[in-house]
């Protein structure tokens, strides 16, 4: 398989990840809203469900770079394989990390997808990393 196809293939999936979890926090916001008990933050009350809404929103954020770094590997593999085996490898930690955040405090389910995830992404790196430059092949 060519690197830019796995890399692809992983941003789609960490969209997919994005999506679920957008799904998920809405559910959560109408079903934990009512009932929530309220704590004083500085000047203001806040509810346990505003901070977890806040939380994941941010985690959101995070999955949705990775994916746009990920898309973006994908087009740096065929341009700058050099530059897109050294940011790859930075992107596997990171899904690593996100990997092990899964096993540990998600389900089992999100455990898979993730480490699905890293593995293409490790996949797709190793393939650009072992490649030569465009330059050297012709």
């Amino acid at each position: 398989m060519r690197a830019t196809i796995l890399y692809r293939v992983a941003s789609v999936l960490l969209l997919v990840f994005v999506a679920a979890n957008t799904v998920w926090l809405v559910y959560f916001w109408h079903a934990a809203a009512a009932t929530a008990p309220y704590f004083p933050f500085g000047h203001s009350n806040l509810t346990y469900v505003q901070v977890v809404l806040a939380l994941e929103v941010f985690s959101s954020l995070c999955v949705l770079f990775g994916a746009f770094l990920s898309w973006q590997l994908g087009a740096l593999a065929r341009t700058a394989p050099q530059f897109a085996g050294t940011m790859g490898w930075g992107l596997v930690a990171y899904q690593a990390v996100g990997t092990f955040v899964a096993l540990f405090y998600l389900s089992g389910f999100a455990f898979i997808v993730t480490a699905a995830i890293a593995i293409c992404s490790a996949w797709a790196t190793s393939l650009v990393s072992t490649r030569p430059p465009e330059s050297a092949q012709a």
